[in-house]
């Protein structure tokens, strides 16, 4: 197989992965760049990941990986400038922070990181390394090396896919208030999905916007080790009282609903999930979103 052909395989198998999925194909890869030196690092509780999802303690860099294919502009840059500040706030000696994308950056989030964030943080190499170094940067190693990073193996079943079950259509979102609202959606499910919001915001409100959700995020993927704890599912419902509390004071609000999902392909076709979807939306002035 020639260059040009392997890199085009690298760039569709990367362009089809979202979510932890693209974290761990970046874990892989950070592995076998930094042999002996690269961490994976995963959301651990609600302080999450502290703003780091890998990094190089000795080489002193940090990763930031996020699959942004379709995502708002603002959303992106909002969730670019919360990594960036939050790793630098969380971290000493960040001698290179590397923004990691399955997506070629448009130019007007590139204009935001070289004309503002490299400008605010003129001691941090700040990279973006999008689809296409990437592909580069993978396609440069050996072929068993190229294979472990994007899993690719031929006689693998077909890609396993989630999508929604039309058996099981989502209730209308509804108005969450409280923590103890939030809480019985967030333990039920095994998946999560947040709107972009309200269409026009401040850059203040998307930063809200982009911190409450993480923070929410990070309580339900622990979800299952907080419940095996009265206390701490009393903890964690009284933490996202708070975090809406936040949005409150701001004109903000949050919807939430549940939806079923079912997987296509894989080792389990069939197999039935719950996803929770979050809707930040302003307190008035606006319908209540649709989760159809």
């Amino acid at each position: 197989m020639n260059d040009n052909s392997m890199r085009k395989i690298v760039e569709g198998q990367l362009i089809r992965l979202e979510g932890n999925a693209f974290q761990d194909c970046m874990d892989r890869l950070g592995l076998e760049l930094y042999p002996g030196d690269y961490q994976p690092i995963r959301a651990a509780g609600p302080k999450g990941d502290t703003k780091n999802d890998g990094y190089c303690p000795k080489a002193r860099v940090f990763f930031a990986a996020h699959a942004t294919r379709g995502e708002r502009f603002d959303r992106t840059k909002s969730k670019i400038r919360s990594d960036l500040e939050g790793c630098l706030k969380a971290h000493r000696d960040v001698k290179t922070w590397r923004y990691l994308t399955n997506d070629t950056m448009p130019g007007e989030i590139d204009q935001f990181i070289d004309n503002d964030l490299r400008c605010s943080f003129p001691d941090v190499t700040i990279e973006v390394w999008g689809l296409k170094t990437l592909a580069a940067e993978i396609c440069k190693l050996d072929q068993k090396k190229i294979d472990r990073i994007i899993d690719l193996d031929p006689t693998r079943p077909k890609p396993r896919r989630i999508v929604p079950d039309p058996a099981r259509l989502p209730l209308p979102a509804r108005l969450i208030e409280t923590g103890r609202d939030l809480w019985p959606m967030l333990a039920a499910a095994e998946m999560r999905w947040t709107s972009d919001g309200p269409k026009v915001l401040t850059e203040e409100e998307q930063y809200l916007i982009a911190e409450t959700m993480q923070e929410i995020t990070d309580w339900a993927e622990i979800s299952a080790e907080v419940e095996v704890s009265n206390v701490q599912v009393v903890d964690a419902m009284k933490n996202i009282t708070s975090l809406l509390a936040g949005l409150t004071a701001k004109g903000l609000c949050l919807y939430a609903t549940t939806r079923g999902m079912i997987e296509e392909g894989g080792p389990t076709p069939g197999e039935t999930h719950t996803m929770v979807m979050l809707f930040p939306a302003r307190a008035k002035g606006e319908q209540p979103p649709s989760a159809t």
